[in-house]
C-alpha cells in the first residue's frame, strides 16, 4: 500500500499520484501512462521531494514507522510508470526528459535500499539498452554512463558500456571540418584525421572498460569476445588472438563460439594466412551450417586463393537460403549487444513492479 495511516505521515505521496501507480500496479498501464503522461514538472517534482524525504527517514531510523512502511511502497511500480511515460513522448516526438529524471530520481532511491538495488541496476541496463536498440546512441552512452557511476563494480552494466562505446566507435560518422579550409584536399585529409580520432577514442575507452568487466567477472564471455574483436580494431593482433581463443577454452554457447572462430578467421586473413582462415570459417560454419557471415567471408578467402569457382559456390549457398533462415545469424546481431532482447527485459521489470 502507499498510504499507511497507521505507520507513516498521510503526505507520503498525494491520493491522485497514488491512484496513478496503483492504476499501473493493478495491470491498467496504459491507462495509467495516459493519466501520468501530462502532469507538470513542479507536480511531479513535490511528489519526488515528499518520497526522497520519506526515504532519508526511513534510512536514518530502524526500525520505525518509516522503515517499516517504505517497503509497501510500490517505488518500482512508479519506476517503471515514467519509463513508460518517457517511452511514449519519444514515439510521439515529444521531449521525454521530464518523465526521465523522475525516473532517475526514484532509482536512486531503490539503488540505496539492498533490497531493491539489482531492480535498479537492471533498469539502468534495459534505458541503456534501449536506447542503442533505438540508435540513439548519444542517450545510450549518457544511460550506460550514468548506470556505472551508480553500480560501478558491475559487470553487466561495464559490459553494456563497452559494448556500446565498441559500436560507435565500428560506426563512427564522418566529421565535417571547417569550411574556411578552401582547399577540399587539405579539407578531407584533415576530416580523416578527426574521423581516426574519434574512432579511436571510443575504441580505446571501449577496450578498459571491457577489460574492468572480464576483470570483475571472468566467466563473462561476451566481454571477453568483444574485448579480442575490439583489439583486434585497434591493431592489438597478438592480445585479440589471445584473447579469443581464451573464449574458445572456456567452452561457450554455440553462437558465441561461431563468433570467436569468426574473428579468428579475419586476424588469420588479414595475416595472410589464408589456409587457416578458411579452416577458421569452416568450423564456424560446422557450428551454423547458415552462417551466412561465415559463407560470404568464407567466399573471400577462396576467391583470393584464386579459386573463383568455389568463391561463387559459397555465394550460391548463400543465396539460396536467403529468407529461410530459423534462427538470425549471431553476426547480425553482435551490433547491438546486450541490446538485443531488452524488449523483454523490460516487460519482466513491469511484471515484478506491479506483483
Amino acid at each position: 500500500m502507499l498510504a499507511i495511516a497507521a505507520q507513516a505521515p498521510a503526505d507520503v505521496l498525494s491520493p491522485a499520484y497514488e491512484a496513478v501507480v496503483r492504476q499501473y500496479v493493478s495491470g491498467q498501464r496504459e491507462a495509467a501512462v495516459a493519466d501520468m503522461y501530462g502532469w507538470p514538472d513542479q507536480r511531479l517534482r513535490d511528489e519526488m521531494v515528499a518520497l526522497s524525504g520519506f526515504w532519508r527517514k526511513a534510512r536514518a531510523c530502524h526500525p520505525c514507522a518509516a522503515s517499516l512502511a517504505w517497503p509497501r511502497i510500490p517505488v518500482r511500480a512508479a519506476l517503471m510508470l515514467h519509463s513508460d511515460c518517457a517511452e511514449r513522448a519519444r514515439r510521439e516526438g515529444q521531449r521525454s526528459q521530464l518523465h526521465e529524471s523522475v525516473a532517475v530520481t526514484i532509482a536512486g532511491l531503490l539503488k540505496d535500499d539492498p533490497a531493491q538495488r539489482t531492480f535498479a541496476r537492471r533498469w539502468y541496463e534495459g534505458m541503456a539498452g534501449l536506447a542503442q536498440l533505438e540508435n540513439r546512441w548519444d542517450e545510450a552512452l549518457a544511460w550506460a554512463e550514468r548506470g556505472l557511476a551508480e553500480f560501478p563494480d558491475s559487470s553487466q552494466m561495464l559490459l553494456v558500456l563497452g559494448s556500446i562505446e565498441e559500436t560507435v566507435g565500428a560506426q563512427a560518422t564522418f566529421l565535417e571540418t571547417d569550411e574556411a579550409l578552401v582547399d577540399p584536399n587539405v579539407r578531407r585529409t584533415r576530416a580523416n584525421l578527426l574521423y581516426a580520432r574519434e574512432v579511436r577514442t571510443h575504441l580505446e575507452k571501449a577496450e578498459r572498460v571491457l577489460r574492468s568487466a572480464v576483470a570483475a567477472d571472468p566467466s563473462l564471455l561476451e566481454a571477453r569476445l568483444r574485448l579480442g574483436r575490439v583489439c583486434w580494431r585497434l591493431g592489438e593482433t597478438a592480445e585479440a588472438r589471445s584473447t579469443l581463443q581464451e573464449v574458445l577454452d572456456r567452452k561457450p554457447d554455440r553462437g558465441t563460439a561461431l563468433l570467436a572462430h569468426l574473428f579468428l578467421g579475419r586476424l588469420d586473413e588479414d595475416e595472410g594466412r589464408l589456409d587457416e582462415a578458411a579452416r577458421a570459417y569452416e568450423t564456424a560454419l560446422a557450428l551454423d551450417v547458415g552462417a551466412q557471415s561465415a559463407r560470404i567471408a568464407l567466399s573471400h578467402v577462396h576467391l583470393r586463393r584464386g579459386d573463383a569457382a568455389s568463391a561463387r559456390a559459397e555465394v550460391d549457398k548463400v543465396v539460396g537460403i536467403s529468407g529461410v533462415r530459423l534462427r538470425p545469424d549471431p553476426f547480425w546481431l553482435y551490433p547491438w549487444g546486450p541490446s538485443v532482447g531488452v524488449a523483454e527485459r523490460l516487460e519482466t521489470l513491469r511484471r515484478e513492479a506491479s506483483s
